[in-house]
């Protein structure tokens, strides 16, 4: 695996893990369980998230069609 293969994985990881944690958010949540107070809004989590699942599919979409993609979301190129 070269880098780029390496830092497009850990793209996709890192997404697949805080959709995950949505996911958990919204089950407690609809179970009535006491939910832990949480430091950020459900609000901004699934905005956050929104837009970078449609950053990740159109990467995945680029990379299917053979055209050039990015390996990581556009917050990690900031950095």
């Amino acid at each position: 695996m070269d880098r780029d293969e390496l830092l497009f994985n850990a793209w996709l990881t890192s997404v697949n893990t805080r959709l995950g944690r949505y996911v958990v958010r919204l089950v407690d949540e609809a179970c009535l369980r006491p939910a832990p107070r949480h430091s950020v809004p459900l609000v901004q989590v699934e905005r956050e998230l929104a837009e970078d699942l449609t950053e990740l599919a159109d990467a995945i979409a680029r990379k299917a069609a053979g055209e050039s993609f990015p390996v990581q979301s556009t917050a990690d190129r900031r950095r």
